[in-house]
């Protein structure tokens, strides 16, 4: 029997489980299955061959058993699988079969980017395959051969390289002939390149490639000849023939099939595939310099001179997912012609979404390789956009063939580029058809149909957008586009082009009689608000400008316009307030607080409230209708000074005896104090809010107490406080603080404290969320206190929204524990809707108070309640006890009189007071969690503000680190330098006595005004590297994290000009903990796509972002996730674009990234997983 752990042995016996359930539920075959697999018996397993169509859970665990042991007993499982697999099990593509499993993670074919994790791969392949033969049989293997061997071109690789196997098993003269008979079943060429037989390899070649060259194979699959200059290929062309054909015996005229092309194509890229494979990889292969793989290098060579595209596609056909083509092809095929560039400029200008950005920098970035492109190419399109960007660059192309204005109508008239359609609107823009005739024609009109999938149709659109702004051909296409009904998509199909802005076109033609202003106006302000996925967006800035520049127009049509167009539109007008009119701020401030939307309520309230103006009420209450905006209105007109006189003009002009009727009382009540008007407009509350409040009775309310006499003031008050702030659920309403004026604090924080109770007692609807936000306006820590535990619960209880909303309430309690809890949310909770909340809370209290978000989390830093010395007292009662930190940041008791420290406190003594003893020894449990948090928090932090470089100022510096005594800890065990323009120029140590000393032991003095930060062990040389390392030994002090013994990584020479670091761990991670490491160390994950996968990971260093691409794993975990491989690692600039995630950038070469920003983002890798 073979000897395994007991985790092998549940292994088994689940393996054999679901083995036998899978096979039949008749009968259990688990003990048999156990026995052969751990060695008990020789004796296979009594299981028809080829007889289960699914094996999903015994793959599975299969999978899993090979994780542990990868020997005997995994080898006889496999075994098993791959008997009782189907031909149909074993040929879904999706899942592994038990055959490739068994022959190992090296044994799939790979493509030009593939590499060997060995030096000799078909050597440990071999090994592996004489354990199947051992334990599944011959059969069994010859099955595979056959079966691969009659698969696709991919499955072929595979085949030949398991028939070259096969070959070594044994030497037999009938295993020979086994071998020499699958052989001679294989193409001829795939013959003589297993076989090395060179002579018979090169006539072979001449007879595939002859008819390529010399024939005419002039087809819609010949690339090259449609992307390419006829003058330029034909040259190449006759170049090759003269060199190698000029006696052949085919005629030109002969045409070419594109099958027999494929054919031949598929046949060399497989055979050289084939010879990269066995090598190890393409390196490997062109370091064994092998006569058989030059002779079919040369080959395909010619074919590349007549077909570059084509050869380019065959060779990486399994390399989809390739960034840098030319560096997959260098060593194979010539690489001095822009063929990478021609082919990103096709793939890229025919996505979806067109990366502009990226085509820019790489046409710019490479003048004279984007030139020479432009002269080989054929097709107008890609000319034209070259010539555009380089010519919106200020960078002339030599010998243009002609402007970009008659370039756009080459593309448009061009029977391939421009279509029929492309034909028609060049007739129109040229003045040669009238709009009326363009319009009549049906086919003409599909040229603005956005559900035509038709790429020209786009580039139709593209073209157009690079005519000149002040041309004839353009103006006439901006009267087109008001003419129809669907102008917005029209508006929205032109910003797919980087050159379109909506903004100049209004600008120059806003006033042209035959441009429909309002159509092209209302579109363009509409357009950004849009939320079908069909709509393109135009770039905020400008989009911000053509509202603020119609902001009239704008608020016109609000109504019409989408949920996000309609609160900008607020945000625009409130931010030049002091600009506008009383009458335009009234309209906006209106049209906000009757939105349907609860953002642009608050947007409007939180306006509404923010400055007092007599003009704005009154505009307001004069011409709105809406009863509850009017009393709003009313009721803010007592907080002015002479409120009785507005009053009393409007009582003059107000004709509704109910109206008249509230601004009398409010002017009786005007000189009184503010607890007569409440409890009268308590009495005029609207009936529906009422309603509202029916399931909450004011009885169940304590009291609220006048301040003046200390007495319960009348039930009518709580009513209007409640009734106040029905409307208000995105912030709480502010002009309820004027209840301050005459009731206790105290009472109006126990009335805020139960009525959230209330609320969350009565399942705490949604609907009813304005009680958070009142009971933020009046209460205190308590309300932290209720809160914070009640975030947790809704978030286990799936109730995200509500959770979410109430961490954006916390933000609104004047309290410092609230600012930590929110912190504290946002560090611990893994909800992202919730956590999101809480980054948002804080960002906009850092906002609030002038701060960045660093710098508050810097304020939110405790002492837990230690004095400066870093102590407190304890009692028991007759005894106290002296409460430190130590050096190792843990909290401990020190005997006063000896100096020793214990890590707890005694038990209390028969003498102690058992209530004092019990209070302290729970503060002090209660200490030693609060610190090991912080500890760990704060840790975190300063190692993401290394990793960062990030600086304090001087005052800064030493408000967190010596005044607080905690942090002081930490600054004791790092060491810091001053930096002036992101460069370091000294380093120091913050000593325990409170002064500061250099490497030399130096005392040294902190000068004010300086920039102060974590140094990096990349900054220093050797000399005061070791320097520092020598002084903390000497003072026996542990530092809080890796600083100086930190792992430095700088980019190899032969790496700097790459964009992409492919040096990457090869292993695969775990789905769950790789991703938890990496979140740890400040990275974010990417946006889940389909199935709730995510493939990226991101770390962000001030206006540098770092991508870490990867397999892929899900959102959520679930038992068999697959384990995950890294794939590449980039670095870009993502401009001003917040969700940019979402966007293509230009990746940055390596060597020209921090030197900091590189080494840290390697060392995050490394450690996430596990070196």
């Amino acid at each position: 029997m073979l000897t395994a752990d007991r985790a092998i042995e549940a292994l088994v016996e689940k393996f054999a489980e679901v083995c036998s359930n899978e096979y039949s539920l008749k009968t259990d075959r688990s003990p048999e299955i156990i026995d052969y697999v751990m060695g008990t018996t020789d004796k296979f397993p009594d299981m028809m061959g080829g007889s289960s169509h699914y094996a999903y859970q015994t793959i599975e665990v299969l999978m899993k058993i090979a994780k542990k042991d990868d020997g005997d007993i995994f080898f006889r499982a496999g075994a098993i699988v791959i008997h009782m697999e189907s031909n149909y099990s074993r040929r879904n593509s999706w899942r592994t079969d038990g055959f490739t499993l068994c022959l190992g993670n090296d044994s799939e074919a790979y493509g030009l980017s593939g590499k060997s994790k060995t030096h000799d791969r078909m050597g440990g392949l071999l090994s592996r395959l004489e354990k199947i033969n051992r334990y599944a049989g011959e059969k069994e293997i010859l099955d595979e051969l056959k079966s691969r061997l009659k698969g696709n071109f991919h499955d072929v690789i595979n085949g030949m390289m398991l028939l070259r196997l096969y070959s070594d098993l044994n030497y037999s003269p009938s295993h020979l002939a086994q071998v020499q008979q699958f052989t001679q079943s294989l193409p001829a060429l795939f013959q003589h390149v297993m076989t090395h037989d060179t002579s018979k390899l090169r006539n072979e070649l001449r007879t595939l490639i002859e008819p390529l060259v010399v024939c005419n194979f002039q087809t819609k699959h010949n690339k090259s000849a449609y992307e390419l200059n006829d003058e330029f290929l034909r040259e190449k062309h006759n170049q090759v023939i003269a060199e190698n054909y000029s006696n052949t015996s085919l005629s030109k005229k002969e045409q070419l099939s594109y099958s027999e092309f494929d054919k031949t194509m598929i046949l060399l890229s497989n055979a050289l595939l084939y010879l990269v494979n066995i090598s190890g990889g393409k390196q490997r292969f062109l370091e064994d310099n092998s006569e058989t793989g030059l002779i079919l290098l040369e080959a395909i060579n010619q074919l590349h001179e007549i077909y570059p595209l084509e050869v380019r596609r065959y060779l990486l056909s399994m390399d989809t997912r390739t960034k840098n083509a030319n560096e997959l092809l260098s060593g194979l095929v010539p690489l001095d012609e822009p063929y990478q560039l021609i082919e990103m400029l096709r793939n890229e200008l025919e996505s979806y979404t067109i990366p502009w950005q990226f085509l820019q920098s790489t046409i710019v970035n490479d003048p004279q390789q984007a030139i020479r492109a432009y002269h080989i190419l054929k097709p107008p399109f890609l000319k034209l956009c070259i010539q555009k960007v380089l010519e919106d660059h200020g960078i002339a192309i030599p010998d243009v063939d002609e402007t970009v204005e008659q370039a756009v109508f080459s593309v448009l008239r061009h029977p391939l580029d421009g279509g029929r359609q492309g034909l028609a609107i060049a007739r129109y823009l040229n003045g040669e058809s009238s709009l009326e005739d363009y319009w009549e024609d049906p086919n003409s009109r599909g040229l603005f149909n956005n559900l035509n999938r038709d790429k020209r149709r786009v580039h139709n659109l593209i073209s157009i957008s690079f005519l000149p702004l002040d041309s004839e051909a353009l103006r006439r296409f901006v009267i087109l586009t008001t003419y129809p009904e669907w102008t917005l998509d029209i508006v929205s199909d032109m910003y797919q082009s980087y050159a379109f802005s909506g903004e100049k076109l209004l600008e120059l033609y806003g006033q042209d009689p035959e441009v429909k202003q309002e159509k092209l106006l209302s579109s363009l302000i509409s357009l950004n608000g849009m939320t079908d996925y069909k709509y393109k967006s135009m770039p905020q800035d400008e989009y911000r400008r053509i509202i603020q520049q119609n902001l009239d127009f704008a608020l016109g049509q609000y109504k019409k316009l989408p949920t996000d167009t309609r609160i900008l539109i607020l945000e625009i007008t409130f931010e030049q307030r002091q600009e506008l009119s009383t009458k335009q701020v009234a309209e906006a401030i209106r049209a906000g607080l009757q939105d349907s939307s609860k953002k642009a309520n608050g947007v409007a309230l939180s306006e509404f409230n923010r400055i007092p103006d007599q003009d704005l009420y009154t505009t307001i209450y004069r011409s709105e209708k809406k009863t509850g905006v009017k009393e709003m209105a009313l009721s803010a007109i007592r907080s002015l000074d002479n409120s009785k006189d507005i009053y009393r003009e409007l009582l003059k002009g107000e004709k509704s005896a109910e109206w008249k009727n509230l601004i009398q009382i409010l002017l009786d009540t005007a000189d009184q104090s503010p607890e007569y008007a409440h409890a009268a407009l308590a009495d005029q509350a609207d009936a529906k809010k009422l309603t509202r409040l029916s399931w909450l009775s004011l009885n169940d309310l304590p009291s609220l107490i006048r301040s003046e006499d200390n007495q319960p003031l009348d039930d009518r008050i709580k009513q209007y406080i409640l009734v106040q702030s029905i409307d208000h659920t995105s912030a709480p309403n502010e002009r309820l603080n004027e209840l301050r004026e005459y009731v206790s604090e105290d009472s109006l924080a126990r009335f805020a404290s139960e009525l959230l109770q209330l609320w969350i007692q009565e399942s705490a609807s949604a609907k009813e969320k304005w009680v958070m936000y009142l009971s933020a306006l009046f209460g205190d820590t308590q309300i932290v206190n209720i809160l914070a535990p009640q975030i947790k619960e809704w978030i286990e209880n799936s109730r995200g929204a509500i959770a979410a909303a109430a961490v954006k309430v916390l933000a609104y309690l004047k309290e410092p524990s609230a600012l930590m809890a929110i912190d504290k949310i946002k560090r611990t909770v893994k909800n992202r809707q919730v956590k999101g909340a809480a980054e948002e809370a804080l960002q906009l209290a850092a906002e609030n108070l002038g701060l960045t978000s660093e710098q508050l989390e810097d304020r939110l830093v405790t002492t837990l309640g230690f004095d400066k010395n870093g102590t407190m007292q304890l009692s028991y009662g007759e005894r106290s006890f002296l409460i430190k930190v130590n050096g190792d940041l843990q909290v401990v008791v020190v005997n006063e009189e000896t100096g020793k420290s214990v890590k707890s406190l005694p038990a209390p003594a028969q003498k102690d007071d058992a209530e004092l003893a019990a209070q302290s020894k729970a503060r002090f449990t209660q200490l030693k969690k609060d610190l090991k948090t912080m500890v760990n928090i704060q840790a975190q932090r300063l190692e993401e503000s290394l990793s960062k470089q990030r600086l304090w100022s001087a005052e800064e510096w030493a408000a967190l680190f010596v005044q607080n005594v905690i942090m002081r800890k930490f600054a004791v065990g790092l060491i810091w330098g001053t930096y002036e323009d992101g460069q370091l120029v000294t380093t120091f140590r913050y000593m325990e006595d409170g002064t500061f000393n250099t490497v030399d032991e130096d005392e040294y003095e902190l000068p004010s005004g300086s920039l102060v930060g974590l140094i990096h062990p990349l900054e220093l040389d050797q000399s005061t590297l070791e320097g520092w390392k020598t002084q903390l030994e000497d003072y026996e002090i542990k530092q809080p994290f890796e600083q100086l013994n930190r792992q430095i990584h700088v980019p190899e020479d032969e790496d700097k000009n790459k964009v992409e670091y492919d040096r990457l761990p090869e292993s695969d991670f775990s789905p769950t903990a790789f991703p938890k490491a990496l979140e740890k160390y400040g990275w974010i994950k990417g946006p889940a796509q389909d199935g709730g996968w995510y493939h990226e990971f991101y770390k962000e260093y001030g206006d540098l972002i770092a991508e870490l691409r990867f397999s892929g794993t899900s959102i959520s975990y679930y038992e068999g996730l697959e384990d995950i491989t890294l794939e590449s690692l980039h670095f870009f600039k993502p401009g001003s674009q917040k969700h940019y995630y979402y966007s293509d950038h230009k990746s940055i070469a390596l060597g020209e990234i921090a030197g900091r920003v590189f080494s840290e983002t390697i060392y995050d890798i490394l450690r996430a997983s596990g070196r």
